[in-house]
């Protein structure tokens, strides 16, 4: 047991790789170094590796989801972010992210720290404690854009929830009019509400039954017991 005991302790150390080239091989794809020893040569040659993210997502009409993300991930270990997302004249929201990365498996994750004082009429930080996580290789990409759905992450780095159906840009059924038809209640145009901080689309037996005054309402109770 003792011996067994010894060995086990290797099964989670990378440094294990050296003892036999078939364990090598095991412990670097069961551990997916490859991401690992890809970013910290990238981030300790360059001192930083920057990603920007960005979309814009139409939504029905002149109506448009605009969002942004910029990291910064230092070789020290710590990051520096900043979002925004609008929906045009209608809404806008950002925020600021100091904290730290550490590579698990293929993904880099983050946590955030608590950021420095400020006024009010500076952007603000996150609060201590969020964690996301970004697929490595699209943060040494350096540059994406997803202008059709939005990719999970994006709602873990804002503090959102995730929803059980992922939102779809209306643009991505412009050359399928059977679909779009099939997805927007008959081909009716769709309409959305602000739900705490959230745009939802309106259910179309909601529009069909009710005035436009009651929707936000009866909404937020779909939404509440998750029966949107």
């Amino acid at each position: 047991d003792a011996a067994l005991t010894r060995v086990l302790e290797f099964n989670v150390d990378p440094r294990a790789r050296l003892c036999c080239q078939s364990w090598g091989k095991y412990v670097f794809e069961a551990l997916q170094l490859e991401h690992r020893i890809s970013f910290h040569k990238q981030v300790r040659t360059t001192g930083a590796v920057a990603y920007h993210h960005s979309a814009v997502r139409s939504m029905g009409g002149d109506f448009e989801e605009c969002v942004a993300y910029q990291f910064e991930f230092n070789a020290s270990g710590t990051f520096t972010a900043q979002w925004n997302r609008s929906f045009g004249q209608w809404s806008a929201a950002n925020e600021r992210q100091v904290g730290h990365w550490e590579v698990v498996r293929d993904l880099l994750r983050c946590t955030t720290e608590e950021g420095p004082p400020t006024t009010t009429s500076c952007v603000q930080y996150a609060p201590a404690g969020r964690v996301f996580e970004i697929p490595v290789a699209i943060v040494l990409a350096g540059r994406t854009s997803a202008d059709d759905t939005a990719a999970l992450w994006e709602y873990q780095v804002r503090g959102a929830p995730i929803p059980a159906v992922a939102m779809v840009a209306e643009g991505e059924y412009r050359n399928d009019p059977a679909e779009a038809a099939a997805t927007h209640a008959g081909g009716s145009e769709a309409q959305f509400v602000e739900i705490d901080g959230e745009f939802h689309e309106v259910s179309a037996d909601i529009q069909a039954n009710y005035p436009e005054s009651d929707w936000v309402r009866l909404m937020r109770c779909r939404i509440r017991f998750g029966l949107s």
